[in-house]
């Protein structure tokens, strides 16, 4: 992937993509040495406000040696995927100002100028609050209770509020979710999980559904126009 173009400045929209970055989150870095670029993995520690992002220093372990890569006002381009509504992979470009070994290996960057972005999903998705019971695929036990937060033919977004939630649910995991359509009225769909994320409220589930697009089509306008 090509070095990110500069396009300065920073909406609202691009602040909130920003500010979805959480501890722990993984990230890409794509660093220049005096031999070759590089691209190696890391997480994501936390910001300083609008100040700067604290990354932690890649594994050399793993990755091999970085210090001629990773040293103060050298550059580096940062990329990660947001997954909410949009799909998307995020990146900027940032000039790193502090590395240091003690407490932790953490590296200090400036705060990004401008971000590109890329939506990784074919089909739009549709925004919804639709309450949904998260069934076991085997003998339909109720697992949790979320929202469905947004919609597609092929797929959803589920929340299910961290206090709330009774197990939590793993990658290929097949589910059934009964949704509501209206008072007394659901549906049920299969599906298996195919990531997960959480923030300091919810844990959030995305779903690609088995049925067929025709039938959940359906679905979608009974529940949009519901």
């Amino acid at each position: 992937m090509a070095i990110l173009k500069e396009k300065v400045g920073l909406s609202n929209e691009d602040m909130r993509k920003l500010r979805s970055m959480r501890p722990g989150m993984p990230l890409d870095l794509q660093v220049v040495s005096p031999t070759a670029t590089k691209r190696v993995r890391t997480e994501f520690i936390g910001m300083d406000g609008v100040r700067s992002l604290i990354l932690r220093f890649p594994d050399e372990g793993k990755w091999g040696n970085l210090r001629d890569a990773i040293y103060p006002d050298n550059s580096m381009v940062v990329r990660y995927i947001l997954e909410d509504e949009t799909g998307e992979i995020i990146a900027f470009k940032v000039k790193i100002t502090l590395v240091l070994s003690k407490p932790g290996n953490y590296v200090f960057t400036t705060f990004p100028l401008s971000i590109q972005s890329h939506g990784l999903r074919a089909e739009q998705r549709s925004q919804t609050r639709v309450p949904v019971s998260i069934l076991d695929a085997v003998d339909d036990s109720e697992m949790n209770i979320g929202t469905i937060v947004d919609l597609s033919s092929s797929g959803c977004r589920i929340s299910v509020k961290r206090n709330e939630q009774k197990s939590r649910l793993a990658a290929k995991q097949n589910i059934k979710l009964r949704i509501t359509i209206s008072q007394g009225q659901h549906e049920t769909l299969t599906g298996v999980i195919m990531n997960s994320r959480s923030d300091d409220v919810d844990h959030y589930y995305g779903i690609k559904f088995d049925a067929s697009e025709g039938v959940v089509q359906a679905l979608l306008s009974q529940l949009l126009i519901a």
